[in-house]
């Protein structure tokens, strides 16, 4: 998401996990800090254990914050409150969400998705439709990308 646009150089990774995203973050941005519920869950670095929805920063402290497949795994009104939250931080927000294609559907619009040998994950399914109702400001854009046999729509706050 980084390669939409030159956001700034302080850069805010919200739900940041071990996986690829946070160094590609760090090569985009000069200044990252990546924040997620536990530490194990983070990589190296500047990290902030936190809450998506109560992010524990003055207001306008980031250029840009992320939710890189953060907020699908959230209810709505917690979905809300985390990007609002993004925008309080940061001057832009991006959020990407991933689409369930396989799992089972729990309830309408909820996806248990096998993780691994051992976990389930909780996916809500937010379409572009779903991310603007959510949205605590109107976007500057939304779309989806396709990556590999998976839809990710992005909504850039």
């Amino acid at each position: 998401m980084a390669d939409f646009a030159r956001f700034g150089p302080r850069a805010l990774d919200v739900g940041a996990g071990t996986g690829a995203q946070p160094a590609y973050l760090e090569h985009e941005h000069p200044y990252v800090v990546h924040c997620d519920l536990d530490r194990r869950l983070m990589p190296r670095g500047d990290t902030v254990e936190c809450e998506a929805t109560m992010l524990p920063f003055r207001n306008g402290a980031f250029d840009v914050a992320y939710l890189i497949a953060v907020i699908h795994h959230m209810p709505p009104h917690a979905a809300t409150k985390a990007l609002a939250e993004a925008k309080r931080t940061a001057r832009r927000a991006v959020a990407t969400v991933w689409q369930p294609s396989r799992g089972r559907e729990a309830s309408p619009g909820i996806y248990e998705v096998p993780w691994g040998a051992r976990a389930i994950r909780i996916y809500h399914q937010y379409g572009i439709h779903e991310l603007l109702k959510i949205a605590p400001a109107k976007p500057l854009s939304t779309g989806t990308l396709r990556r590999g046999k998976e839809l990710n729509h992005y909504i850039i706050l």
